[in-house]
């Protein structure tokens, strides 16, 4: 009996060890988005627009881990190193791949000729680029 319990137990820890080690995923996109400290309501529907991007169509990698975010005051010393490796300055939007030919993306151009204006245009283009570069 004690060592059908003791069996039972170690099946039990390794699946949950190997069950933990299958949802920690590497992120394969992350996505910066630089930004002053003042914004203006372009900056804003930037930020907005590429989280809706990502509820709308990538939303199960991001549960994953598969593709990041991150939101930075390029202002804030604390985010200097990062704003400097991207050349951030003011509002700045980067999609960096992370996995094999670790291709990156300045989508900052983009970003503020359709976002506030025409917000559709900017989440279409946002998913062709972020499929291309999970391939």
């Amino acid at each position: 009996m004690k060592k059908s319990l003791l069996i039972l137990l170690a099946a039990f820890i390794g699946f949950t060890a190997y069950s933990q080690t299958k949802t920690i995923a590497k992120a394969k996109l992350e996505i910066y988005y630089f930004h002053a400290t003042n914004r203006c309501a372009t900056c804003i529907s930037i930020e907005d627009n590429t989280k809706k991007a990502l509820n709308k169509y990538f939303k199960k990698e991001v549960d994953a881990g598969t593709i990041k975010l991150f939101i930075l005051d390029c202002d804030d010393s604390k985010n200097k190193a990062l704003a400097d490796k991207y050349g951030a300055y003011g509002s700045t939007l980067i999609l960096q791949s992370t996995v094999g030919k670790k291709a990156k993306e300045d989508m900052t151009n983009f970003a503020f000729s359709y976002s506030r204006n025409t917000p559709d245009k900017f989440i279409a283009g946002m998913k062709d680029k972020i499929t291309a570069l999970l391939k």
